[in-house]
C-alpha cells in the first residue's frame, strides 16, 4: 500500500520546469580533415590573419564553421572556391601561341637563350664589350 500511495503522490506532482534539449543534439560531426586553422588559412591564401578576419567580418570571405555553437575553423573547400572565384583564363588566339619568341627589349639586361633569340639579338651581344672589362678599366 505504501508503494501505491507513493506512486500516486509522484504522479500528482506538477513538473517544476520545462525540459530543454540542446539545439545541437542531431548536428552531424564536421569533417576534421577539411578544416583549416587560422595559421593554415594564412599560409594557403598568403595573406595575414588580421586581413582575413576583416574580410570575413565584411562578408567577403567565408566565415568559420561552427560546431555546438562554437567556431572551430574554416572549410577548405569554401576557401579554395573563394580563391578561384574570379580566376579567369585569358583567351589567346592560336596565332599568338605559335608565334616565334623575341626579346622584349632591344638591349636586354639578361641575355636571352640562343634558341629563343633572332639573329639580330646575337649580333648585338657579340659587339657589346664585356661588363667585367669595363669595370676594371677605371683608374
Amino acid at each position: 500500500m505504501q508503494v501505491e500511495s507513493a506512486a500516486s503522490a509522484i504522479a500528482e506532482q506538477k513538473p517544476r520546469g520545462a525540459v530543454t534539449i540542446s539545439p545541437w543534439v542531431n548536428e552531424p560531426l564536421p569533417d576534421i580533415q577539411g578544416l583549416l586553422c587560422s595559421r593554415d588559412l594564412a599560409r594557403l591564401t598568403r595573406r595575414p590573419r588580421w586581413e582575413l578576419f576583416g574580410l570575413a567580418l565584411l562578408g567577403k570571405f567565408p566565415r568559420k564553421k561552427r560546431y555546438c555553437g562554437r567556431p572551430i575553423g574554416w572549410c577548405r573547400a569554401e576557401v579554395l572556391e573563394w580563391m578561384t572565384r574570379e580566376l579567369a583564363v585569358a583567351g589567346e588566339s592560336q596565332e599568338h601561341l605559335n608565334a616565334p619568341r623575341r626579346c622584349a627589349r632591344r638591349r636586354a639586361i639578361q641575355h636571352c637563350l640562343q634558341l629563343e633569340c633572332a639573329s639580330s639579338c646575337l649580333s648585338t651581344r657579340r659587339n657589346r664589350p664585356a661588363y667585367s672589362s669595363e669595370r676594371h678599366d677605371r683608374p
